[in-house]
């Protein structure tokens, strides 16, 4: 009888034993797993923030770009108004007004094509190389000079209503808007932007060109001459 008791103890033991080393392990695992949620929800909440850092680098690295595009694209704009006011374009030192097309011919040599226009009242003469046109009357006095500057070509048409303004000269003309603008007392900026059949397009600049009015004026033939 004692020695069934004993070893009935044993068993008691033995069993409390295992139901305290399952508590245990139970508890063990119930710490690990809440550890491993936690280090799980960390990790997604920093995925998370460094997403977001990203996205918003990402947006002020855009929005810097806009502003110093915009910013250089002001910076040409204003470098246009102020040679125009002197009869100049960005890209060439022969101003209308002050040069005949002779001068030209000697620094630059013949013109790729030289024609006569028209309706623009003179003779065009076009140097590739350079990227300019140059419009000249019957005595060879420069009333025009087109830029077809690279620089141009990023300047859309709102850019430049946006920095000169209303203009004061607005035509459509095959498959060409020009916005004109009075520059000082003597000259006239011309922009000319390619235009297709969707007129919510914002279109970019072709060229432009600064203009001599008074050159354009044939009192012999009683040709009062070119307002744009």
């Amino acid at each position: 009888m004692k020695k069934f008791n004993k070893k009935l103890s044993l068993l008691i033991i033995m069993a409390l034993c295992s139901v305290i080393i399952s508590g245990c392990s139970n508890s063990n695992k119930s710490v690990n797993d809440t550890r491993d949620t936690t280090q799980t929800n960390n990790e997604t909440s920093n995925t998370t923030d460094q997403s977001k850092t990203e996205e918003n680098k990402l947006l002020e690295n855009k929005n810097e770009d806009s502003s110093k595009t915009e910013n250089n694209q002001d910076s040409i704009l204003k470098n246009i108004k102020t040679l125009a006011e002197e009869g100049k374009i960005i890209n060439s030192d022969f101003a209308d007004k002050s040069f005949n097309i002779s001068d030209v011919e000697k620094k630059l040599g013949k013109a790729d094509n030289a024609e006569w226009v028209t309706d623009a009242k003179g003779y065009y003469s076009t140097y590739s190389k350079y990227k300019v046109v140059f419009g000249s009357n019957k005595g060879g006095r420069i009333f025009e000079v087109r830029s077809f500057d690279s620089s141009l070509n990023n300047i859309s048409l709102s850019n430049v209503e946006k920095y000169f303004g209303s203009p004061n000269h607005n035509v459509t003309v095959n498959n060409e808007k020009i916005l004109g603008y009075v520059a000082g007392a003597d000259y006239k900026i011309l922009f000319v932007f390619k235009v297709g059949a969707d007129s919510k397009e914002d279109p970019k600049l072709d060229h432009y060109s600064v203009l001599y009015p008074q050159g354009t004026v044939n009192s012999m033939a009683g040709d009062s001459g070119r307002e744009w």
